[in-house]
């Protein structure tokens, strides 16, 4: 199942009002839930198992962090905090990067009257980051075939000599393709809302209200679950 680009990125948004305003752990625990169901039903089983294990491995840290009291396990729960906190975006937007074709992504941006300033370099950036895998790839591949063991100078130079000309490439098929046109773009697909989208956007829009009003705690008369 597949939800419409415009839908994906309203979730990506209130995702981000729902982990910041949760005052504590529980109402995050349950966003977690939520994108996670949602993965689920969109097929995305390896983003899902991923997104749920690094968070768990985040939440152990934390506790590790918790069981000594320095300064340097306090600036390490700080900055844990800090990761964890843009976990469930990174979580959907793996998601969405993976069941959304950027063409798809760019009709919507354009639907929604964003500004070519932001769309131009969003794009870009989404195509840079697979292309820029399956390169890295192809170096670590070569350098075994010669026997070179991993090190910075081996890898990481030509990996970054390689993401010059990728960038330079993606801008000029960018270009050839009339992204830089002022005339209103027209898409092969056309973007149409489901029964499946209002209600996706419905469930997130009352999460989001639901975490802003006090989450979890407001339904146990004000006592915090747990700290965020």
């Amino acid at each position: 199942m597949s939800l419409d680009p415009r839908v994906k990125l309203l979730i990506l948004v209130l995702i981000n009002v729902v982990v910041f305003a949760s005052p504590d752990l529980a109402t995050e625990w349950l966003c977690m839930g939520v994108i996670a169901a949602l993965l689920a039903w969109m097929g995305c089983w390896r983003q899902l198992v991923y997104g749920l294990l690094f968070y768990a491995g985040m939440m152990g840290a934390l506790y590790l962090c918790g069981l000594t009291d320095n300064f340097l396990t306090a600036f390490m729960s700080m900055m844990i905090i800090c990761f964890r906190k843009v976990i469930p975006t990174v979580f959907f937007a793996s998601g969405l990067i993976a069941t959304t074709k950027v063409g798809d992504l760019v009709s919507a941006m354009q639907s929604l009257r964003i500004p070519k300033v932001i769309v131009i370099p969003f794009t870009v950036t989404l195509r840079f980051f697979p292309t820029a895998k399956e390169e890295f790839a192809a170096i670590r591949d070569a350098a075994r075939l010669r026997g070179l063991r991993f090190s910075m100078e081996r890898t990481l130079v030509p990996m970054m000599m390689r993401c010059a000309n990728i960038a330079e490439e993606l801008s000029a098929a960018s270009v050839t393709r009339g992204i830089e046109s002022t005339r209103k773009r027209t898409s092969m697909r056309e973007l149409r809302l489901g029964a499946s989208d209002l209600g996706v956007a419905v469930v997130f829009s009352a999460l989001t209200v639901f975490a802003v009003m006090g989450g979890l705690p407001l339904l146990m008369g004000g006592v915090p679950l747990l700290h965020a």
